[in-house]
């Protein structure tokens, strides 16, 4: 289970899990069954069909399992279904997380707000997406951290064979397996449109394949300013984390030097 956290590289750890012979990913990627609010209800079998029965490992990533408190209950659903699972907790500097989210959210038309003003708002899900620890300790509940693995992105970015090595040898599958398409990463935030509300409108609606190759085209979408943090939005987002992350720290017994909180 890719638990997320949403823009931290879990579209990437899926793509090359799905080339490892050992490995059943799902398709579509994201399934959200244990959302009671989305997936719960079509039942274990519609979630059992995902996935090849023969494959030693059979996984999935959905982001939005560490979307507390929005989506409430998913630990105690996963556990009293899957509790000998594998958990996967992808990670990344907590603020650049908050910017990429935002130009996600921006240009699914999913946001109106200018940067500085949305991921502040009370009541949005910048701030308590990167609340790492807070995300974390709902699992905690309910897995032994030896159950999870935590995965920096840097790492899967800057050391990407030593880091798929990790995740291979915690899922006990063999871990000295390469792949040509290792080598490539998409990173969508960098390239990200706005869409036009017709590219809104039919991005549910096309075939995923139909909308993949015309979605970057007018007149489904254009270019927008990706804008950029200024130190003093920075500083309030790292007061506002703080606390949070020391914890996070002190959960996992990792520095994360390389991160700005």
């Amino acid at each position: 289970m890719i638990l997320g956290a949403q823009k931290c590289g879990t579209t990437a750890l899926h793509y090359y899990l799905v080339q490892h012979p050992q490995v059943s990913m799902s398709q579509p990627k994201e399934l959200n069954f244990f959302i009671e609010e989305l997936n719960w209800k079509k039942g274990v079998d519609w979630y059992r069909g995902h996935f090849d029965p023969e494959a030693r490992i059979r996984g999935e990533s959905s982001p939005d399992y560490t979307a507390h408190p929005w989506y409430p209950g998913v630990p105690e659903r996963m556990h009293a279904l899957i509790p000998d699972a594998k958990l996967i907790f992808v990670v990344r500097d907590p603020v650049e997380r908050i910017r990429a989210q935002w130009i996600h959210n921006y240009s699914n038309r999913a946001q109106d707000k200018p940067l500085a003003p949305a991921v502040v708002e009370p009541g949005s899900t910048y701030i308590p997406r990167s609340s790492y620890a807070m995300q974390l300790e709902r699992f905690l509940e309910y897995y032994p951290l030896s159950q999870i693995l935590i995965l920096d992105q840097d790492e899967l970015l800057g050391r990407r064979r030593e880091s798929l090595r990790w995740v291979f040898r915690f899922l006990g599958i063999d871990d000295g397996f390469w792949h040509r398409r290792f080598k490539s990463l998409s990173l969508e935030t960098a390239n990200r449109r706005r869409r036009t509300p017709l590219g809104a409108f039919l991005a549910d609606r096309l075939p995923p394949r139909l909308w993949r190759r015309v979605r970057d085209r007018p007149p489904f979408s254009y270019p927008f300013e990706h804008t950029e943090m200024d130190d003093g939005l920075r500083a309030e987002l790292a007061a506002a984390l703080g606390p949070d992350l020391a914890r996070f720290r002190e959960l996992t017994g990792r520095r994360f030097a390389s991160w700005s909180v």
